[in-house]
C-alpha cells in the first residue's frame, strides 16, 4: 500500500492563479502560491512560462508577490510587492501607510526587481496604458473626519463590513491612472462609485467598467461606463454612461462586434442568483444572444486547494470575433466561446474544472484540475489541452488516494440528484465504516468530481464520506438552483433521501455510525439537520447560519441576500425567517454538535456560531465551539497555514471521537 493522503501535505501544494498572455503571445505570467507554516502565511512568487518551450523561469523569490500585469512593451512585469519598502522611496500623493501599495518592474529576461514607486492605497488590480502610466484599481477609504488620537469607525450607508477586509466604512473601488516618471495619481472614477468588472479597449485608450453609484445603500442592480483614457487629454473626463442601473445586475461588460456584450440578468424571476444571459448592446438596442442558456456564468465547482483567484473565472473575455467564458454544466466547469450571432462551442473537455484563464489569437492559457490532480498550467489550442507545468505532480506521487464513484437518483425533479461516496482507504468487503455525509456551501455552488484534500484525508481516517448536489445547487439550471422560500425543505429532503439511499444500497455504510458537516450553507444545513432528526451520531457545523433574523442586519451581504433568499425581511415576515431559522429548533437537538467559527467572518458572522452554541448548552445537548483567531469565511480555503491544518485535526478528532 502506497502512503495516504494526510492532514500536513496542504504545505506541499502549490496553488496557481492569474494566468495572464504576453502581448506577443510567446509566454504566460502567473502566480505560484505556498503554505510557510513557520511564518503561519501564505507565500506569493511570480513565474512566466514560455508557450513554446514550454520553459518555465521564476521572477520573484521574496513570497510577497501576487497582484501584477505586463508591461506595455511585453518585456516585463509590474507587480505590487509586500516586501520592505525602500531607502529614499518616493510615495504617490497622500494617505496611510497600512493601506500603501508599493510598486516594482522586473525584466522578463531576469535581474533585479526596480522600485517604482508606492502608492497610498491597496491595489487590487493594475493595467500598463503605455510606458509611463498605469490604471489602477484600488480601494479608496472614505474621508469622514475623527477626533485625532481616538481609534473609531463611522458608518453611514450599508454595508458597512466585507469578509476579508473587515469594517469598510465607506470606502469604494476606485479607477485611476498613475504616472511613474511623477509619481502623480489621477482620480477618475467619481467618489460615490464602486467599481466591479474592467474590460480595456484594444489600444487601451478607453476602458468599459460595470459599476454601482450610491450614497447610501450599495445597490445589487450596477450600471455600465465608458472611461476615456487618453493621454491628449488636459485632465479626467467624466466617464459616459452607458446603461443605467435600473434593476439589472450586469456583471461584466466589453466592446464587441460594433456594440457592447454583456453578462446580466435582471433577477426577475428567480432573485439574486438568477443564471445571467450574454446580451448585445448595438445602436441603442439591447438583446439577447443566449435566450436558451441557463447555466451559471462561473466555475461553482467546490475545492479547497485554490488560492489568489482572480474573478476572471468568474466574467468573460473577448478576443477578436468570440467571447471565452466559463461555466458550470453538471458537476464540472468548462471554458466556452460565443460568436455575435450566438454560437455557443464548448472548448475544453478533458478538464474537470477551470480555476483562472487568459485568452489571446484563439489560445488559452488556463489554471484547471484535471482527473485527482492538484491545480497545474494548461495550454489550450487547437483543441488539445497541454500541461504546461507540474508543480504538484511529487505531492501526490505515491499517493492512494480514493475516487468519488458517481450515482444519479430520481429525487421527483427532471435533472435528477447527482451523488457520490467514497470508499475508505483500505476498504474490506463486509466490513462497516462509519460515514461522513459532506453538504457544500452556497447553496449555489457544485460538488464534482474533483480532489478535496479535507474528504481525502477523511478517507484516508476510515471514513466513508457521501456528497451530493441537492437542489438549490449550480450547474442544472434556475428552476433546480432556485430555492427561495424553501431553505430546509426540499433541499433537506434531497439530502435526506441520498442518505436513505447510502444505508440501504452500499452495504459498508454504518448506519449507526453517521456524521454530518458542511461550512456556510452547509454549516446552516447541518444546523438544520441536528434540529430536525437524531439519525447523526455527531455533528461538524462550521461558518454556519442559525438566525436569518440577526443576519439580515450583521452580515455584509445579509440586507439584500436574506429578504431576496427567504422571501421576507424584519418587517414584511419576521416570523417566516425565524421559521427557516436552526435557532428555533435547537431544544430539540440531541446530536453531539462541534461549532467552528471564525472571529473575522463577517459573511456568517460569529455571533451566528456563539448564538446555536449559547442555545444548545441552555438545552442540554452536548456541544463544543473552535473559534478561530484572526480568520474569516475563507478559513477553509484560504487560511492561515496553521489554522487550517487545526481544523482539519479538531473536526477529524471530533468524529473520532463520536463515532
Amino acid at each position: 500500500m502506497n502512503a495516504r493522503v494526510e492532514f500536513h501535505d496542504l504545505l506541499k501544494y502549490r496553488f496557481l492563479s492569474s494566468p495572464r498572455i504576453a502581448p506577443d503571445g510567446r509566454s504566460a505570467s502567473f502566480a505560484v502560491h505556498r503554505a510557510d507554516l513557520e511564518e503561519n502565511r501564505t507565500l506569493s512568487d511570480l513565474w512566466v512560462c514560455s508557450l513554446e518551450t514550454g520553459d518555465l523561469t521564476q521572477l520573484t523569490h521574496t513570497g510577497a508577490e501576487k497582484v501584477f500585469c505586463w508591461d506595455a512593451r511585453g518585456e516585463g512585469l509590474l507587480f505590487v510587492s509586500a516586501r520592505e519598502r525602500q531607502p529614499g522611496e518616493r510615495r504617490a500623493g497622500e494617505g496611510s501607510e497600512s493601506c500603501s501599495s508599493h510598486l516594482y518592474s522586473i525584466p522578463l529576461k531576469g535581474g533585479e526587481a526596480r522600485f517604482q514607486t508606492t502608492v497610498p492605497r491597496s491595489v487590487t488590480e493594475l493595467w500598463a496604458l503605455d510606458d509611463d502610466r498605469l490604471l489602477l484599481k484600488t480601494v479608496r477609504p472614505g474621508d469622514e473626519e475623527r477626533l485625532e488620537g481616538a481609534d473609531y469607525e463611522i458608518f453611514t450607508q450599508i454595508p458597512f463590513c466585507a469578509n476579508g477586509r473587515g469594517f469598510t466604512g465607506q470606502s469604494r473601488t476606485t479607477l485611476s491612472i498613475l504616472s511613474l516618471s511623477s509619481g502623480a495619481l489621477t482620480e477618475l472614477s467619481p467618489k460615490d462609485m464602486d467599481v466591479g468588472q474592467v474590460r480595456l479597449s484594444k489600444d487601451r485608450t478607453s476602458a468599459v467598467v460595470v459599476a454601482a453609484v450610491y450614497r447610501e445603500e450599495a445597490p445589487v442592480a450596477r450600471g455600465v461606463w465608458r472611461f476615456d483614457l487618453a493621454d491628449s487629454a488636459p485632465g479626467p473626463a467624466a466617464p459616459i454612461e452607458l446603461l443605467q442601473q435600473r434593476g439589472w445586475r450586469w456583471t461584466c461588460a466589453d466592446s464587441f462586434a460594433g456594440g457592447l456584450v454583456l453578462t446580466g440578468t435582471d433577477m426577475k424571476r428567480h432573485g439574486y442568483n438568477e443564471n445571467q444571459r450574454f446580451y448585445l448592446e448595438r445602436d441603442g438596442e439591447l438583446f439577447c444572444l443566449t435566450p436558451e442558456l441557463d447555466r451559471g456564468l462561473r466555475n461553482s465547482v467546490v475545492c479547497d486547494c485554490r488560492y489568489g483567484l482572480t474573478e476572471m473565472a468568474q466574467a468573460f473575455l473577448v478576443d477578436g470575433p468570440r467571447v471565452w467564458f466559463v461555466s458550470t454544466d453538471g458537476y464540472r466547469s468548462h471554458l466556452h466561446t460565443l460568436d455575435e450571432h450566438g454560437g455557443l462551442r464548448q472548448v475544453t473537455e478533458e478538464l474537470r474544472a477551470i480555476d483562472d484563464y487568459d485568452v489571446l489569437d484563439g489560445s488559452a492559457v488556463v489554471v484547471g484540475l484535471k482527473g485527482l490532480a492538484l491545480q497545474e498550467l494548461y495550454l489550450v489550442r487547437d483543441g488539445v489541452e497541454k500541461q504546461l507545468t507540474n508543480f504538484n505532480g511529487p505531492a501526490l506521487a505515491g499517493k492512494d488516494l480514493s475516487a468519488p464513484e458517481h450515482v444519479r437518483l430520481e429525487n421527483g425533479t427532471p435533472e435528477g440528484l447527482d451523488c457520490w461516496y467514497m470508499r475508505p482507504l483500505g476498504f474490506e468487503v463486509g466490513k462497516k465504516y462509519p460515514t461522513l455525509l459532506h453538504i457544500h456551501g452556497g447553496p449555489k455552488m457544485a460538488f464534482g468530481d474533483v480532489f478535496v484534500h479535507e474528504m481525502q484525508c477523511w478517507a484516508a481516517e476510515g471514513f466513508v464520506v457521501l456528497f451530493c448536489n441537492p437542489r438549490g445547487s449550480d450547474g442544472k439550471g434556475d428552476a433546480f438552483a432556485d430555492i427561495r422560500g424553501r431553505y430546509g425543505t426540499v433541499d433537506y429532503d434531497d439530502l435526506m433521501f441520498f442518505t436513505d439511499w447510502a444505508v440501504e444500497m452500499l452495504p459498508f455504510v454504518d448506519r449507526d455510525r453517521m456524521g454530518v458537516t458542511g461550512g456556510s450553507y452547509g454549516g446552516f444545513m447541518t444546523n438544520w439537520i441536528v434540529g430536525h432528526t437524531d439519525r447523526f451520531r455527531a455533528a461538524v457545523t462550521q461558518r454556519g447560519i442559525c438566525n436569518w433574523v440577526s443576519m439580515a442586519g450583521l452580515s455584509d451581504i445579509g440586507y439584500f441576500f436574506v429578504p431576496d433568499q427567504q422571501g421576507a425581511d424584519l418587517w414584511s415576515d419576521v416570523e417566516k425567517l425565524w421559521w427557516h431559522s436552526p435557532l428555533k429548533y435547537a431544544d430539540q437537538v440531541r446530536t453531539p454538535t462541534l461549532i467552528i467559527h471564525s472571529d473575522e467572518d463577517y459573511r456568517c458572522e460569529l455571533s451566528q456560531g456563539l448564538q446555536f452554541f449559547t442555545a444548545l448548552r441552555r438545552n442540554g445537548a452536548e456541544v463544543r465551539i473552535c473559534v478561530f483567531k484572526g480568520e474569516n469565511h475563507e478559513l477553509s480555503r484560504s487560511g492561515s497555514p496553521s489554522p487550517r491544518l487545526a481544523r482539519l485535526r479538531e473536526i477529524v478528532c471530533w468524529f473520532k471521537e463520536k463515532l
